[in-house]
């Protein structure tokens, strides 16, 4: 029979794995738009560049605190 602590110490490499591949997809999409409007600003067509800088800072705030959060479990255990 296994132990909680096992369990528990499992359950949290999951969702750290999780995490790990939700912030690989962020940052995917930060480059995206990073080229997109990098592209944009190329062909003289800017308008790709304020939402692209908006949502790379909503990326930006979910990565931080995501790290945040790691941080924290990280600390109580």
């Amino acid at each position: 029979m296994r132990s909680p602590a096992s369990f528990r110490k499992r359950q949290r490499s999951t969702v750290f794995v999780s995490l790990l591949l939700f912030q690989l997809v962020l940052i995917i999409l930060q480059l995206w738009l990073f080229i997109s409007a990098l592209e944009g600003i190329l062909a003289h067509e800017p308008g790709m560049a304020i939402p692209g800088a908006i949502v790379s800072a909503i990326c930006l705030a979910a990565n931080t605190w995501m790290l945040l959060g790691l941080n924290r479990t990280d600390h109580e255990h």
